[in-house]
């Protein structure tokens, strides 16, 4: 049933708030990292397929105008932000494990990704060593204002200092990921949720089927 649009009239029971419609870089990285348009469509139900079709034609529009990916804007007045989605895996917790990692730019365009075979590792040493991957690279590109999104939240909550650091051989990873953060003018760390991490995890999968070295 639609709404009466008579201004001074009122339904007689409160409809259900339609979700905002999200940015045009939360679409993009979540597509990028699920490809998936049944999955994006489905993670924000007010994005219908006529307006995801929309988003994509103005990025083919954009890129048709400039096919180049303009470099990060070190103007050190107002620094771009940037976004690091990184994931590390083990196959049999310690087994071979690799790490992934995509830094994108504020409007949800890749930037660099990265994949790197760590050897024999555990999940957390993955992830950690994932993040710090990512990090230092960022810090080589120039960047100064970073999110990093894992999809550990132990990990998330150590970087927080919101959870105790125990195990021994997570300490000194925890030390170096905290030294290339704080490296950043301004940095924030979140946890999401692993379908959101997806590209990350391909990458990290990739490191380990192919033996990729740093």
């Amino acid at each position: 049933m639609k709404e009466d649009p008579t201004p001074d009239s009122l339904p007689l029971f409160e409809g259900k708030k339609e979700a905002p419609l999200p940015s045009e870089k939360r679409i993009l990285q979540h597509l990028s990292e699920t490809l998936s348009v049944t999955k994006t469509l489905k993670r924000f139900p007010s994005l219908t397929p006529k307006l995801l079709q929309e988003v994509l034609q103005r990025c083919a529009d954009r890129a048709e105008e400039d096919p180049r990916l303009p470099a990060p804007n070190l103007d050190p007045g107002e620094p771009p932000e940037f976004c690091i989605h990184a994931d590390g895996g083990s196959r049999g917790n310690p087994g071979e494990a690799g790490a992934g990692a995509v830094i994108s730019d504020s409007q949800g365009r890749t930037f660099k990704e990265l994949k790197v075979y760590l050897g024999i590792a555990s999940n957390n040493e993955a992830e950690y060593q994932a993040a710090i991957l990512a990090l230092e690279r960022a810090l080589e590109l120039g960047v100064r204002r970073v999110t990093l999104f894992l999809d550990s939240e132990l990990v998330v909550r150590q970087l927080r200092g919101e959870y105790r650091v125990r195990e021994p051989r997570l300490k000194s990873l925890h030390h170096k990921a905290r030294e290339a953060l704080n490296q950043f003018s301004q940095y924030s760390i979140l946890s999401i949720p692993r379908e959101e991490n997806r590209r990350a995890d391909q990458l990290a999968n990739e490191a380990i089927d192919q033996k990729i070295k740093d």
